[in-house]
């Protein structure tokens, strides 16, 4: 071989190993951004996995809170109804006293009507006899 001939083969020979050692780095970056897209997924899916998780308990806690709710509202509405039947029992009760004292007040009124005439009655036959 001539030393031009050497020349050139061991500059494609050092090209050739350039380029090996370039395709295995490229190799290895590829490999890393792969190792890297599957941490990455992996991340993903536990974050989903945490929120899901996380937004089922907040689900369980607001139906816990609406059926507390709920019960307590069930409460309160039957205090009020029982307060309300309490409430109509003495208005009925303040109505027929009223009715009682307007009946007694009507008595009394006629009652003294009665005893101002016999008291009349009896000065006017006096004052006849007399």
């Amino acid at each position: 071989m001539r030393k031009n001939d050497l020349s050139k083969t061991v500059a494609l020979g050092g090209l050739v190993l350039m380029l090996s050692a370039c395709s295995q780095e490229a190799q290895q970056i590829s490999q890393e951004k792969h190792e890297i897209d599957q941490q990455k997924d992996e991340q993903k899916k536990l974050i989903d996995q945490t929120a899901n998780v996380l937004k089922t308990a907040e689900d369980q806690d607001k139906k816990e809170v609406n059926q507390t709710v709920d019960t307590e509202k069930k409460e309160l509405d039957a205090q009020k109804a029982a307060l309300d039947l309490q409430k109509k029992d003495v208005d009925q009760k303040i109505d027929l006293a009223k009715k009682d004292l307007d009946r007694q007040r009507e008595a009394c009124k006629n009652q003294v009507d009665r005893n101002a005439a016999a008291v009349k009655s009896k000065l006017d036959q006096s004052a006849k006899t007399h």
